[in-house]
């Protein structure tokens, strides 16, 4: 039979049907105008308006011809006319629609977001995500296609894993093994240098600031760091304090223990290593984003709270044990930041004061779970803050982050009365390695620009350079690589980081992965950048331009989609699974190399890479802080006769009297009260009936040293008599020798560039070691040196 026959008997057939529109059954006729949108769905179809009336959107082409749409996958075409296109289905004839409709009949597997399946499987869809494949229409009504599937990583569809994924559900939960109630983990810290260590925890009592630190498991006093902790959360109407120490006087490759007092019991000792200078290794990761499974489909129903956070959970662990083990013990763990999920915007009035709550405990427990992994108590982290941490001051609750550079936002909480401080721009160097973190939420140009210059100038001699903050500006993702911020960002930052010659810049933030090709700053271009290429395995020597990587989801629960390319991108994937990064850096005959390999984590399949740096090395000034060492001081004082000599009682001890009023008691003993004026202590006096305000500070002050020896000389005071005033000369010898692990208080205990120096509730020291104490805010004044 010829095409001629087969519109023949079309024609004949479709002379004598007579079709009904779905809608007649229900009292009403189906929309005359086939764009008629839609305006309501329920579970007998489609329904829009036409003159003031109700109708039934019928998209089929054919039906009015007498014949049903194909609904097979794949229909083949078997005959053209000018209606459109026909197929054959059980020897039947049915059209082969050209738009979608949604399949009331059929279970969906979307069915727990109230979302049914897509009629025609062979229309391509319009959206997907790691969920699957969707169709959207008008007025945000949705569909989903039945065959597509999900490309997120849950956990139970993986056979590899099955055992240890089974295993691991029977020691999660309140009270077992694996809680992530429990708000008192530790972190450990990247310090100022590669011989220092920072420690954060929460713990329920303000007393116990300690940890012992030393290169034999039985640890005693004599190996005691002491820090200070301070009133930092409420979490279930239980007061937590955020607890801070720094441990100092780490040696390279070495094997040292460490324990933390918890409350006032030591627990077990950890065993922590260093490693090889010119032979080591960071892993780098993208968003953990731990807590997004929530809600997402698995199987027929869509994960709680509970079960997302525990999907999550054993994929870090396996993120974080894999990269550890595959990197042969890096000495340092990098995140772009969006380590948890939740974090609701104080700013949105729809939610409530008890919603914002809950979701404040969701994001302790998010962080609970980020510091689950024992393996990231033998290696330090490092974190740039992400979008997701920005409404909360949690991220600071937690890390104790060096070269501090508070950043104030302008956010509330609800039931809150200080603004949100997140977390800060900081930096650090690790070997011949500088680092700097950048807050890129709310931070200014110009404090990016203070934060980078003092970063040069105390680490000037590094090989390395590296810039790490959450978001990207050179990527190509679907979801964020040209929001405003991000362009204000690069407008920024891509001068500074090129003027001051960075050889890598990690971001993460849209979930995908980029490299780029080396970008320069050009202010002659439109852009304001232009570039020089970059090849894999291609060895480059001291490279002009900065490759800019956007690494993905460390965990694989949020996975979207790839724009077209823009110029300055070199190569992009999206493969859907978790991966993660090293690099490598080596220093052999006089020149330096750093590495750059990005890896999955169920396979170790590398999935981009490698880049390869070199340069000549420099030669690095030798880290020491074995011995801290006291010496003589001798202090003239002018004393004005309205202040007796009998009153400043802390002449004889050296030391003037505090003169600036009302005065601040940092530190009481046997002699007296003593204040910090000018970053140096000044005694009390102890008659005077100015206003004192008492400094209450958690910080527990211990002497660990083994041998302190002070001797105090004071020579024949000779006073001249003036009119006005007398002068008095004391000569005080203070020497202090420290072990390589301790070290005494010293009198010049005054915040460091940066630090916080004043503010309500803030106990810590008020004076400025660098510069002056700038008031930002009533809750927050900065030590800056202009």
């Amino acid at each position: 039979m010829n095409k001629l026959d087969i519109s023949v008997i079309l024609s004949l057939l479709i002379t004598y049907v007579k079709a009904d529109c779905w809608a007649t059954k229900k009292g009403f006729p189906c929309c005359s105008n086939k764009d008629t949108s839609i305006v309501s769905v329920d579970s007998e179809g489609q329904w829009g308006m036409e003159n003031g009336q109700w109708c039934g959107i019928e998209k089929c082409w054919s039906v009015s011809k007498g014949y049903p749409c194909c609904v097979g996958d794949n229909p083949s075409i078997e005959f053209v006319d000018s209606d459109g296109q026909w197929g054959l289905e059980n020897g039947n004839w049915c059209g082969i629609a050209v738009e979608q409709e949604i399949d009331f009949v059929n279970p969906s597997w979307a069915d727990p977001y109230g979302i049914k399946l897509c009629k025609y499987n062979y229309i391509a869809p319009n959206y997907f995500d790691q969920e699957g494949d969707w169709y959207t229409f008008s007025n945000n009504i949705w569909c989903a296609y039945k065959n597509s599937t999900a490309k997120w990583n849950d956990r139970e569809k993986f056979g590899e894993t099955k055992v240890q994924w089974n295993n691991f559900k029977t020691k999660w939960g309140e009270g077992k093994e694996l809680d992530v109630n429990n708000f008192e983990r530790l972190s450990v810290f990247a310090g100022e240098d590669e011989s220092q260590l920072n420690f954060g925890w929460y713990s329920t009592s303000s007393d116990y600031s300690l940890i012992r630190f030393g290169t034999s498991k039985k640890l005693s006093e004599k190996d005691e760091f002491v820090g200070s902790s301070y009133v930092c959360k409420n979490i279930k109407n239980v007061q937590y304090y955020c607890n801070q120490v720094t441990v100092t006087g780490l040696e390279r490759n070495s094997i040292y223990y460490y324990q933390r007092n918890l409350n006032g019991k030591w627990e077990d000792p950890i065993e922590f290593k260093t490693h090889d200078p010119d032979n080591f290794r960071f892993v780098f990761l993208g968003d953990p984003q731990i807590g997004a499974s929530r809600n997402l489909i698995s199987g027929k129903k869509s994960l709680t709270d509970d079960e997302g956070l525990r999907n999550d959970a054993f994929n870090w662990n396996m993120t974080i044990y894999n990269s550890y083990e595959f990197a042969n013990e890096p000495s340092l763990i990098l995140s772009a930041g969006d380590n948890a999920d939740s974090g609701q915007s104080p700013g949105d009035d729809k939610k409530s004061e008890e919603n914002i709550k809950i979701d404040l405990l969701r994001q302790e427990r998010e962080y609970s779970t980020l510091l689950l992994p024992q393996i990231m108590q033998k290696v330090p982290f490092a974190s740039a803050i992400g979008n997701h941490e920005s409404f909360t001051p949690t991220f600071r609750y937690h890390f104790n982050t060096p070269h501090s550079y508070k950043v104030e936002s302008d956010n509330f909480i609800k039931g809150f009365q200080s603004s949100i401080t997140p977390g800060y721009n900081y930096f650090f160097k690790y070997n011949n390695v500088l680092i700097v973190v950048l807050e890129s939420n709310y931070s200014t140009e110009e404090q990016y620009r203070e934060v980078i210059e003092n970063a040069i100038t105390t680490y000037p001699e590094t090989d390395w350079r590296i810039g790490l903050f959450h978001h990207d500006i050179y990527s190509n993702g679907y979801g964020h690589s040209t929001e405003p911020r991000v362009m204000d960002l690069r407008k920024w930052l891509t001068p500074m980081l090129d003027k001051y010659d960075f050889d890598l810049v990690i971001n993460g933030h849209d979930h995908v992965y980029v490299a780029t090709h080396f970008v320069t700053s050009d202010k002659n271009s439109k852009n304001g950048y232009s570039f020089n290429k970059i090849e894999r395995n291609k060895v480059y020597n001291d490279p002009k331009g900065t490759l800019y990587l956007t690494a993905n989801c460390s965990t694989g629960n949020k996975l979207y989609r790839l724009i077209d390319p823009f110029d300055f991108v070199y190569y992009s994937n999206q493969t859907y699974t978790s991966t993660f990064g090293v690099l490598d850096f080596k220093k052999e005959n006089g020149k330096t190399q750093m590495r750059i390999t990005t890896y999955e984590v169920d396979t170790f399949n590398v999935t981009d890479g490698t880049y390869i740096f070199e340069k000549i090395a420099k030669e690095l000034p030798k880290t020491t802080t074995t011995i801290t060492t006291k010496t003589t001081t001798t202090t003239t004082t002018n004393v004005v006769t309205s202040t007796p000599e009998e009153k400043c009682w802390s002449l004889s001890q050296g030391y003037p009297c505090c003169s600036i009023q009302p005065y601040h008691i940092e530190l009481s003993d046997e002699s007296g009260d003593w204040g910090i004026e000018n970053g140096d202590w000044c005694g009390i006096p102890k008659s005077n009936n100015s206003p004192v305000i008492p400094t209450i500070t958690s910080t527990t002050i211990r002497t660990t040293t083994r041998t302190t020896t002070r001797t105090t000389t004071k020579t024949t005071a000779t006073t001249t008599k003036t009119t006005t005033t007398s002068s008095t000369t004391t000569t005080t010898t203070t020497t202090t020798t420290t072990t390589t692990i301790t070290k005494t208080p010293e009198p010049s205990n005054c915040a460091k560039e940066f630090d916080q120096c004043d503010g309500i509730n803030y106990n810590g020291p008020k004076c400025c070691s660098v510069g002056k104490c700038v008031r930002l805010n009533d809750y927050y004044y900065q030590c800056q040196n202009f």
